[in-house]
């Protein structure tokens, strides 16, 4: 049995994916390819295929974040989504397709020299 969203395996006797909530499938539909002209292809991407760029330490700076970067194309999404046991208040690592990480840490990098701000006027 597969996840169809994160690709993860599990064992006969499973039937929804612990991590996406989302019932289990027999197989894998066939891999499609990722067009970086449409991140929205994104979200059916394992988690493997996002790496961490930041972290943020409250819900408002975790909406910041992520607004900020998809405002510039990238698809970022909270480590924290999809969990719903998590306390909100721990910290949530910001993550971001592999292929779009080095993109991704040079704006980040641009805002903390003050070239963009990131503010709540923002999300």
């Amino acid at each position: 049995m597969f996840c169809p969203r994160c690709k993860a395996e599990y064992r006969p006797g499973f039937i929804r994916c612990s991590d996406c909530d989302i019932e289990l499938v027999d197989h894998l539909p066939e891999e499609q390819h990722n067009d970086l002209e449409n991140p929205t292809n994104y979200k059916n991407t394992g988690p493997h295929d996002f790496i961490v760029v930041a972290t943020a330490y409250d819900s408002i700076e975790e909406g910041q974040i992520c607004s900020f970067l998809q405002a510039h194309g990238i698809p970022a999404r909270s480590a924290r989504e999809g969990l719903r046991r998590r306390v909100a208040t721990e910290p949530a690592d910001i993550l971001v397709p592999r292929d779009l990480a080095e993109t991704a840490l040079d704006l980040l990098k641009r805002v903390d020299r003050g070239e963009f701000g990131i503010d709540a006027s923002d999300t």
